[in-house]
């Protein structure tokens, strides 16, 4: 499960729920550990590029389906807002995703395996290489296609009157009723029983909005509360391909709705400003609320996952914990020093293996 950076907090953001919102899946679905050990220890055959933050959903529907198809890979993570000159020399579009195969040429040096970009391009080489659960790539639904389209219109909708955003919720309305009877009549996925392209293109977007739209647009019907969306959504959570990996959760997206509400819409705007205001006091809310819950605690397999990321990528986490003036999270305190910031994950990791973290003093307790 994806988390914004947090230091030290131990719950899992996604069992919090609101009475207006009843909560999603609580504990993904179980990977066993021999399972686990035995991919581990096999040969990566591609490399990943995406980005950075995990928000780029077009990276998230190539993540889902190398989960779904049991693809050994490396990643190699980009900053879309300070792409280095390697990636935008590798890539002609200088956009992610990408990956690159492992073929025989390939000697770690990004630019020496075979290249493929576009997310589509991406999955259709997949089901090419690995005939396992094909993903019909190459033959798109037209109501899922409406229903992107129609939602970020709607849902980033600026400088427009009150009539043309009435219009734009119409049309977001009607794309999500066509695909609803679509599910209602069949899925619960939209080509059936199982999993595909379809679903990987709705992913990112219908699980953002489905913690960010109560925020953004609060008079806006829950997601679910349409037949065929809320069978979607509990077989979504139920696929361990996505619920165990890719998933985000409601602390994390409720979080980065203020980031999203700066870069797609105008923070001098009033409404804009207030909105910001509302969703940061919602994430910081959700937040003190998840310091309390040590349920998560006791999955051993996410437990062992969370620590080994946390030590993977201390030195980013770090630098996170102790920026005074961090691009997201602005409810969250930071260190004041590195130092600070390297004790609080030392804390975090204790925590983590059992231990305690009691022993924090000074300006590592302001970041756990």
């Amino acid at each position: 499960m994806r988390c914004v950076s947090i230091v030290l907090s131990v719950g899992s953001a996604s069992a919090l729920a609101s009475a207006a919102r009843p909560p999603r899946t609580l504990t993904a679905p179980t990977t066993s550990a021999a399972a686990t050990a035995t991919r581990e220890a096999e040969k990566p055959v591609l490399t990943l590029y995406r980005d950075t933050n995990g928000w780029c959903p077009f990276c998230e529907r190539v993540w889902i389906a190398l989960e779904k198809k049991g693809v050994v890979y490396d990643e190699k993570l980009v900053d879309l807002q300070n792409k280095p000159d390697w990636y935008k020399e590798l890539v002609p579009t200088t956009l992610v995703p990408a990956i690159e195969w492992h073929t025989a040429s390939y000697d770690g040096t990004p630019g020496s395996g075979d290249l493929v970009w576009e997310s589509r391009d991406i999955l259709e080489a997949l089901d090419d290489k690995f005939a396992a659960a094909p993903l019909k790539a190459s033959d798109p639904v037209a109501e899922v296609a409406e229903v992107l389209n129609a939602s970020f219109g709607f849902v980033y909708a600026r400088n427009l009157t009150d009539d043309e955003v009435a219009a734009k919720r119409v049309t977001f309305e009607t794309a999500l009723d066509e695909l609803d009877a679509i599910l209602a009549s069949g899925g619960p996925f939209v080509r059936g029983a199982e999993m595909s392209a379809a679903d990987l293109e709705l992913a990112p977007t219908l699980e953002r909005f489905y913690y960010q739209l109560p925020v953004m647009k609060p008079d806006f019907p829950r997601l679910d509360a349409r037949p065929g969306l809320r069978k979607w959504y509990a077989a979504m959570d139920a696929e361990p391909a996505y619920a165990r990996r890719v998933k985000g959760d409601e602390y994390s997206w409720t979080a980065v709705t203020s980031s999203f509400l700066r870069i797609f819409g105008n923070a001098t705007d009033g409404e804009t400003a207030a909105k910001i205001e509302k969703a940061d006091g919602a994430a910081a809310a959700l937040l003190k609320e998840s310091l309390a819950d040590t349920a998560s605690l006791n999955d051993a397999a996410a437990v062992a996952e969370a620590a080994a990321a946390l030590e993977k990528n201390r030195a980013a986490v770090a630098r996170d914990a102790s920026d005074q003036a961090p691009k997201t999270q602005p409810h969250v305190a930071r260190c004041q020093t590195l130092q600070g910031a390297d004790a609080a994950i030392d804390a975090a990791l204790a925590t983590l293996s059992g231990g305690s973290a009691a022993a924090l003093g000074g300006d590592a307790r302001v970041a756990a």
